[in-house]
């Protein structure tokens, strides 16, 4: 595949590469950008992983997740790096937050590259030579295969468990929809010496427990369009982040993964939050995995930026959370 070639070029040419895993960070991403980086390593080059954005409590129990610096985008030395790849993302602000546009100045497009599994967005328009994108189950797959499987180095056991959580968690062990290879790469990583033990031993923290309970109960139902939905205002921002923490939008995961995808008669699960700077935040999950409505559609059309998976992801609104969740709704209808 050319974007394959190219991305190993460009790679081939470089002293140092930085990779830049996306937001909201998750297994899929922290595992495929620690991957990426033994196996930049491995070929003698100067690699770091970064997050532009917070690794949250709840990711912190990933193996060896303190490797990855958090830093900021607006400070960081981009120039410092000869090649840049952006792992498991589709879009600039996912990488580089609300400023991507100020980062992106101070960028040759020439250096960069992006592996990803999501809906194509603004990314693949830029850089389409250098963007690896395709619909496989992770971009933990999809880097395995076009890159780690021709690699010269067998990976060992603790990369292979990288790969394994992350494939684990975006295929919500394998109740996702089925793509084409995932069964054989899970093969694969087993044989080589994935500890499946280990990978699906769930451990919520109390405050999520905390966090359901009171989703629960304001939980919105819409029957005639077959959606749930949740509005956190500002006020609920700002009790949760005294109660619960810095890091309470990250507690939703049993909400999310759990009653979000399990109500009968209800296939989408949606969540608006006020950002408490003008914007509004949208998260979704739905049951049937996206095959009757997209939401990511439905999104773009009530005028937020939007995209993800069928069956998850989200998007941001410019606006109040009155006006994004009546757009939203009317999209839906």
């Amino acid at each position: 595949m050319a974007q394959v070639s190219a991305i190993e070029n460009l790679i081939k040419k470089a002293e140092s590469v930085l990779v830049v895993i996306s937001r909201p960070v998750d297994p899929d991403c922290i595992g495929t950008g620690l991957a990426v980086h033994w196996w930049l390593e491995q070929q003698g080059k100067r690699s770091q992983v970064v997050s532009f954005s917070p690794i949250p409590e709840t990711m912190q129990r990933f193996p060896d997740s303190q490797r990855i610096c958090c830093e900021q985008s607006k400070k960081f030395p981009f120039d410092h790096w000869q090649a840049i790849m952006l792992i498991d993302g589709s879009s600039w602000i996912q990488f580089f937050g609300k400023h991507w546009h100020e980062v992106l100045s101070r960028l040759d497009p020439a250096v960069l590259s992006n592996i990803d599994h999501h809906e194509p967005d603004d990314i693949c328009a830029a850089i389409p030579d250098r963007c690896l994108n395709q619909r496989t189950s992770s971009t933990a797959q999809l880097f395995y295969e076009a890159f780690l499987s021709q690699f010269s180095i067998q990976p060992p056991a603790f990369v292979v468990n990288y790969l394994y959580r992350a494939l684990l968690y975006d295929t919500r062990n394998f109740r996702n929809e089925p793509h084409e290879g995932m069964y054989r790469f899970a093969e694969e990583l087993m044989r080589l010496g994935a500890d499946h033990e280990q990978a699906v031993e769930v451990m919520y923290d109390p405050r999520e427990f905390e966090f359901l309970v009171w989703a629960l109960g304001k939980t919105q139902y819409y029957p005639e369009i077959a959606t749930t939905l949740l509005q956190i205002t500002a006020a609920d921002a700002r009790h949760f982040e005294q109660r619960l923490g810095r890091e309470w939008m990250e507690l939703d995961s049993i909400y999310k993964e759990v009653f979000l995808r399990n109500v009968a008669g209800y296939e989408y699960g949606l969540i608006v939050t006020d950002n408490q700077d003008g914007t509004v935040k949208l998260s979704w999950r739905t049951r049937s995995r996206g095959k009757k409505v997209s939401i990511a559609i439905c999104a773009r059309r009530a005028g937020f930026a939007a995209g993800g998976h069928y069956n998850a992801g989200g998007g941001i609104f410019q606006g109040t959370l009155t006006e994004a969740k009546r757009k939203l709704i009317a999209a839906l209808r």
